[in-house]
């Protein structure tokens, strides 16, 4: 092993990690910035009734979002409803719940993926390096 290179690597890994979380912390930042500024714009055109207005060649303009989700304590009948009309290929699982569930399958199996689940499951492993203060 070339202990000049893997010091190296490890220098640059250690510079590029912490550009990196300097970098998101700017981006945390800067998207605070644009929540304020979205508040007030909203604010004030509609006080002013402006559904749009242009500025400096771009076309500002008021837009509504919808995130629809099951109101929680009716989620079955939600699914009961939805399955009923053949809407059942909307329902999906979480990622990280099933994660989290078939490794705990996997670990009360000796380690193994539970014959029942081969062919169902896929399993994708990266290898990364962490880094924390010593």
């Amino acid at each position: 092993m070339d202990n000049n290179e893997i010091f190296e690597l490890a220098d640059r890994l250690k510079v590029f990690k912490d550009k990196k979380s300097s970098l998101e912390a700017e981006i945390k930042a800067v998207n605070k910035e644009i929540e304020q500024v979205e508040v007030r714009m909203i604010e004030l055109m509609t006080e002013d009734e402006l559904q749009s207005f242009k500025r400096a060649g771009n076309l500002f303009y008021l837009m509504v979002s919808e995130y629809p989700s099951a109101v929680p304590e009716r989620k079955d009948e939600l699914y009961r409803a939805l399955k009923a009309k053949g809407y059942d290929y909307l329902f999906t699982i979480n990622a990280r719940t099933l994660a989290a569930s078939i490794k705990e399958m996997t670990e009360q199996n000796e380690g193994i993926l539970p014959a029942w689940l081969e062919g169902l499951i896929q399993v994708y492993e990266k290898t990364s390096i962490g880094i924390r203060r010593a």
